[in-house]
């Protein structure tokens, strides 16, 4: 409160921006793409800074007065950072039949996004690690096991029950070998990143965006 009182912006610009990370912060968890305490993190930010903040004599290069909504996009930005660890994982895998052994059935688009964000593990280190998530969905069809990478971005669903199954599966000697999983980190983590990148670099994706729209119109 203090802070808001401080500021010499416009009241108007200032509940705006509150409004805006306000349902930011309750539309996410509520969609599961977000955890409550990412979201209440993310409203206690956007009260302390609604608007960009002023470091001294040094002004931040962004365009966007919404200091919220930066922060915001540039933590999105920095997750994307995250597929490298997949991606160097499964380059350590000689050979793509072994990569998707027991799923060849599925389609290439359906690999190629399996490649970028999840990796194989044993089925221990999946019960054993509260920060990776099944990628994939097992079915027990007569004495067949029918496999199929799942992509969802909710991160309420029913993990317990997934890795149940798959457990199930493993026992029942109709998996072997690892599984595919996801690493999962708190949203938390970026919007700490986006945090710094705001305060350092500016609005990144602006940058992306106007330098996309100078070139095209460049080449007209």
């Amino acid at each position: 409160m203090l802070r808001l009182v401080a500021q010499t912006g416009s009241w108007l610009l200032l509940l705006f921006s509150v409004a805006s990370a306000l349902i930011l912060s309750i539309a996410l968890p509520h969609l599961g793409l977000w955890g409550g305490a990412d979201g209440k993190a993310f409203l206690c930010l956007a009260i302390m800074n609604p608007v960009t903040p002023v470091l001294g004599a040094f002004v931040l290069p962004i365009v966007n007065p919404f200091f919220p909504l930066v922060v915001f996009s540039n933590a999105y930005v920095a997750s994307l950072a995250s597929i490298l660890y997949p991606i160097q994982r499964n380059l350590r895998t000689h050979a793509s039949h072994e990569l998707f052994e027991g799923l060849d059935e599925e389609g290439r688009f359906r690999k190629v996004a399996a490649f970028l964000t999840g990796y194989r593990v044993a089925v221990e280190e999946l019960e054993s690690n509260h920060f990776l998530f099944p990628l994939e969905s097992v079915r027990r069809q007569g004495s067949a096991l029918e496999r199929h990478f799942k992509f969802e971005m909710r991160v309420d669903s029913d993990l317990q029950k997934e890795v149940a199954e798959i457990r199930a599966a493993a026992d029942s000697r109709l998996l072997r070998g690892p599984v595919w999983v996801s690493p999962g980190l708190p949203f938390l983590v970026f919007v700490t990143v986006g945090l710094g990148l705001s305060l350092l670099l500016g609005d990144i994706v602006w940058y992306i965006v106007s330098s996309l729209l100078n070139s095209l119109a460049m080449l007209v």
